[in-house]
């Protein structure tokens, strides 16, 4: 042991430098080349998500029978949505986070948040999976104020479905939904029913109240927004259709104003005052409990606007 420590304090200053720097010199080449790897699973993963942003571009169809596909990725991947009504006012913003797995079998670094200001995508807050059903369906509020897109990634079954949405999802070809009496389907359960009635279904969708429970919250939607109710998580469900109605409003006055061109060419439009109430109502709107109301004037405005010369409507 003696002769251990003689020899350590007999060494060259210069070796015990030398090995001191080649020491600092690893560490520096071992956290930098981590670095640069997480940096560039950070930036990969930043465009990925760019991608999928640029991907659902198509499903803005700007028609009235909407679109559907699906995607699948070569490893696992994690997307991480989110929704700020109040950002990027009045028509709100979501935001995209996108990682895969890696080599070690976990998911990796998420990219950064990547903006979307001109969708509304209704989804889970996390979409995971090698799997993606994609489809938009537009909705009208009297007007068609955007197509919203649905993203999931799981199989659903869907017990005594109504027949238009049997319909709708028989057209769009969604594969991921089985419409079923088999009690062993496997998948996410979606039960549908005209009363208030106990169930084991995971999501519950009462077609007299137009609500929708799931994850223990209840949620109201109107005409296609169903869709979005049952597909996404309450609380993306309802940041999206506060950003919907944002841009209802909008369109509104978007129309009042046409409703004054078209008075001087001799058509005279009756909907201008219910659409200023349309607007006023909006105004007001904090959450899905109130969109039966905004319905009801919706619909007095289309009634309005389908009884007028073809010329003279406003939309």
């Amino acid at each position: 042991m003696k002769f251990y420590k003689k020899a350590i304090l007999g060494m060259p200053f210069d070796w015990m430098f030398a090995i001191i720097v080649g020491a600092f010199i690893l560490f520096l080449a071992i956290y930098f080349t981590v670095n640069f790897i997480q940096t560039s699973e950070i930036r990969q993963n930043t465009e990925t998500a760019a991608i999928i942003k640029s991907y659902l571009d198509p499903f803005e169809t700007g028609l009235a029978s909407g679109k559907s596909s699906n995607v699948s990725f070569r490893k696992e991947t994690r997307t991480i949505m989110s929704c700020n009504a109040l950002r990027n006012p009045p028509f709100g913003e979501q935001t995209i986070r996108f990682s895969d797995k890696n080599l070690k079998e976990s998911f990796g670094n998420e990219g950064e948040a990547v903006p979307i200001k001109d969708k509304y995508i209704f989804s889970e807050e996390i979409i995971q999976g090698k799997n993606w059903y994609v489809f938009s369906i537009p909705f009208f509020m009297p007007f068609k104020v955007s197509d919203i897109i649905i993203i999931s990634s799981e199989n659903y079954c869907f017990y005594n479905t109504p027949e238009e949405i049997e319909e709708e999802i028989k057209r769009l070809q969604l594969i991921n939904i089985n419409m079923t009496n088999d009690k062993k389907c496997a998948g996410v359960s979606v039960c549908f029913y005209p009363t208030s009635q106990e169930s084991n279904c995971s999501i519950k969708v009462n077609t007299n109240s137009k609500t929708v429970d799931k994850d223990n919250k209840k949620v109201y939607y109107e005409g296609n927004l169903v869709y979005g109710a049952i597909f996404s998580s309450p609380e993306i469900y309802e940041c999206n259709v506060k950003r919907l109605m944002n841009k209802a409003a909008e369109l509104s006055m978007v129309y009042n104003d046409k409703i004054i061109l078209l008075e001087r060419v001799g058509c005279g439009s009756t909907i201008k005052g219910d659409l200023t109430n349309l607007i006023n109502n909006i105004k007001n709107f904090d959450s899905s409990a109130k969109l039966k109301s905004i319905s009801a004037l919706s619909e007095n405005i289309d009634e309005q606007n389908e009884a007028v010369k073809p010329d003279c409507k406003v939309y």
